[in-house]
């Protein structure tokens, strides 16, 4: 056996291989003949909520939803508010109607990661509901230091 960095030849064997490997397994990510489903024929479930103040936004969240079966239950949600808004409710604003934008497109779980030391978004989310779930150590790189950040989710 060779153990090698794949090549461009390597393409269209290693999609068949997936596409056993989905038949094979029910550790994969993608149900049996999911894999041929052409993009523009996967739902599109993913979604963003904004605050605007004057016209212009100063918060969002988005919510990302892949379209595979195994996973379309779950969002992954990034958020921020501009600095001048915070304190204010912005973001506890934005995350509910996230969260109520989530149960009624029928998700079951919406996850996210936190830096360990932004302890302002820390307590929002703990406050609406999220749960630490794990450490996540040395994952961002942030001006040359190394950051922790959790894995946080919500079970709606």
């Amino acid at each position: 056996m060779e153990v090698r960095l794949a090549v461009p030849a390597d393409d269209a064997p290693l999609e068949e291989l997936r596409a056993v490997l989905d038949e094979e397994s029910t550790f994969m990510l993608m149900e049996p003949g999911e894999r041929a489903v052409p993009d523009e024929e996967r739902p599109r479930l993913s979604y963003r909520v904004v605050a605007v103040e004057g016209g212009r936004p100063v918060g969002f969240v988005s919510v990302s939803v892949m379209p595979y079966a195994r996973v379309r239950h779950r969002g992954h949600v990034v958020m921020g508010v501009r600095a001048s808004h915070t304190g204010r409710g912005v973001g506890r604003a934005l995350l509910e109607a996230a969260v109520a934008e989530a149960r009624s497109r029928g998700l079951t779980r919406l996850e996210l990661t936190v830096m360990t030391h932004n302890r302002r978004a820390l307590a929002l989310y703990t406050r609406c509901g999220f749960q630490v779930e794990g450490l996540r150590r040395a994952s961002a790189i942030v001006r040359g230091d190394t950051v922790d950040e959790y894995y946080m989710g919500l079970l709606l």
